[in-house]
């Protein structure tokens, strides 16, 4: 198998449980294939989403729901990472008002490290030890962050740039709508902007998620970017 497989897949990319959700995953049906990939490598994915414009309607789109659709049809649909979303070690996303519409998609071996240094100030950085969140509401993450105020008092103004680092390897990270990434990202409403249970998450333009990372255990590493627009 190659080191990387690209494809392109024009159409209007859509968040999960959403009319356009459907429409989407038959654009991406019709445009990626089944690739064997080895569970035992350190494959993940690699998704630029383009889109006509940010906030459809009004409603701001979220990076990590603009992913469920995609790990649906390419997991479980199509049976990559041998159809088991835990099998993904890593994956990046981001977004990008442009056009054509559409989705730029990798499987890739190597974690792209630096992707997440390209945009603009390293705004949050720090490692998590405590229970990891089930749910947007959770206290855990928001008081560790509040206890530390190491970010500036001005995050609203930004958009950002995320990293997780896992230390597990059992953690599913391809679980989107229910998993504790999306949690996590929902918790980080101390920097990011946003209330309990109302996060400005739409505000995160690209986002990294990794697991397996060394010498962090079950720990969790948050890092956080304050950038203008990633193009």
């Amino acid at each position: 198998m190659r080191s990387s497989n690209q494809f392109w897949v024009h159409g209007i990319p859509a968040t999960f449980a959403t009319k356009g959700e459907v429409p989407w995953k038959k654009a991406l049906e019709c445009s990626v294939y089944s690739i064997p990939i080895p569970s035992s490598e350190n494959f993940g994915l690699n998704l630029k989403f383009i889109l006509p414009t940010l906030a459809p309607n009004n409603h701001p789109l979220d990076i990590d729901n603009l992913c469920e659709p995609v790990f649906s049809v390419l997991v479980n649909k199509l049976g990559w990472f041998g159809g088991k979303r835990p099998n993904i070690k890593w994956w990046r996303a981001m977004k990008i008002c442009g056009q054509p519409s559409g989705l730029q998609l990798s499987a890739e071996t190597r974690i792209p490290l630096e992707m997440t240094r390209l945009f603009g100030n390293l705004l949050f950085d720090g490692v998590y030890e405590g229970e990891l969140p089930r749910k947007a509401t959770d206290n855990q993450i928001p008081s560790w962050l509040n206890s530390l105020k190491e970010f500036e008092s001005s995050q609203n103004n930004g958009r950002f740039v995320i990293r997780l680092q896992f230390g597990g390897l059992k953690l599913n990270i391809g679980n989107i709508a229910t998993g504790e990434v999306k949690s996590i990202i929902d918790c980080l409403y101390p920097v990011i902007g946003g209330l309990k249970g109302k996060p400005e998450d739409w505000r995160v333009d690209a986002l990294q998620v990794e697991k397996g990372t060394t010498n962090l255990d079950d720990s969790v590493r948050i890092s956080i970017w304050n950038v203008s627009t990633p193009n």
